[in-house]
């Protein structure tokens, strides 16, 4: 297919002026669930990271919280830049698999909106939002999308799961095997989704409604992807993955050291990789509060006090985040031009045809056959 012939609606990229009918029919469809999506991950995030600031709280925090801050803050800021350049190059490797070829500036923009809101429930999928606005995708190739954001967790999980079995919880053997049951249970739980939309698909009544439709099909092309992307060549992204993940580890390491405290690096690998774990395998999809919850925990199974545990924890959400906020937001300004053709993308009455025919101002991102 040629950048100048029309894309059809699961293939490639819909124009701006695309038909929004069946968008408006699921969102009627779903009333008010995406809200409770949001609204009780947010709840259960804010109270665990509540929880942990209650912990923290003791008379020489507050200068422990300061002497970390002006001790590493620079170290944390230029730590970030390979920690972001490495997992946007992830994503752009995963989105090339799956056959979405985009322009650089597009996707870094994308990639940079959703490193900054991460963090809140769903946030990693607004870097798709953003590169679904950018370059006027389908519904197949926002799935595909998704799939590449969610291949990233997947990729993380396979490196911290054989960490978390090798060195375990100490003085706990029992959470070895909690890991391996949870594990177990997402495999099951998601071939019996696949089996389920497979069977769906093709047994749907005539009468369903469309919106029940068009979900069947998305979940059936984002687990599509997700075949595509189990081979040996979505094995070539672990190696940066395990690296990006390290700088991170680096970053925990030497706030703790900052602190005085005595944990080996060896340890921090343990505790990021748990962590990690708690992020992907327990579904709560909300990183903020889970994460220091369960690095507070760890870190006091490591020999750590509580307080001082607690203050380790939120300074390194609050330095990693913010320097990822401070990167991310100067990339942002040093693309804005992109956010300025988004807007003036906006659905319009022009001819749907022009932005699919090679016109002047046409977006020229390229549709290829996935990767084999």
């Amino acid at each position: 297919m040629t950048d100048t012939e029309p894309r059809d609606r699961d293939s490639g990229r819909q124009p701006p002026g695309g038909d929004r009918s069946a968008g408006r029919q699921k969102k009627k469809g779903r009333g008010g669930f995406g809200h409770v999506r949001i609204i009780v991950p947010m709840v259960v995030g804010v109270g665990l990271l509540a929880y942990v600031i209650s912990i923290a709280v003791a008379p020489k925090s507050g200068d422990q919280l300061w002497q970390l801050f002006r001790a590493t803050w620079w170290i944390v800021l230029i730590l970030t830049v390979p920690y972001l350049a490495l997992r946007a190059i992830v994503w752009h490797t995963l989105l090339r698999q799956l056959g979405i070829r985009v322009p650089w500036r597009p996707m870094l923009v994308s990639f940079a909106g959703g490193e900054i809101t991460k963090s809140l429930p769903g946030g990693i999928y607004v870097q798709n939002y953003l590169l679904a606005r950018l370059e006027h995708f389908g519904q197949e190739r926002i799935a595909r999308a998704t799939m590449a954001s969610t291949a990233m967790l997947g990729l993380e999980a396979a490196i911290a799961f054989p960490i978390g079995i090798i060195l375990g919880w100490p003085s706990d053997p029992w959470v070895r095997w909690a890991l391996v049951g949870v594990a177990v249970a997402w495999v099951v739980l998601l071939l019996l989704a696949w089996l389920l939309v497979r069977f769906g698909i093709h047994h749907l009544p005539r009468g369903a409604p469309e919106w029940i439709r068009t979900v069947t099909r998305f979940i059936e092309q984002f687990l599509d992807a997700g075949g595509e992307l189990v081979s040996w060549q979505t094995a070539r992204s672990l190696p940066p993955t395990a690296t990006y993940m390290f700088i991170y580890v680096v970053d925990l390491y030497v706030i703790v050291r900052a602190l005085g405290l005595h944990v080996g690096l060896l340890a921090a690998v343990a505790i990021y990789a748990f962590e990690v774990l708690s992020v992907i395998l327990i579904p709560v999809p909300t990183e903020i509060g889970l994460t220091e919850f369960t690095g507070l925990a760890a870190l006091t199974a490591y020999g750590i006090p509580g307080p001082e545990a607690a203050v380790v924890i939120l300074g390194l959400r609050a330095l990693a985040t913010g320097m990822t906020i401070v990167v991310c937001g100067v990339l942002l300004v040093i693309l804005r031009a992109q956010f300025s053709r988004m807007t003036s993308d906006a659905p319009s009455d022009e001819p749907a045809g022009r932005a699919a025919s090679g016109a002047p101002g046409a977006n020229a991102a390229q549709v290829e056959e996935p990767q084999s």
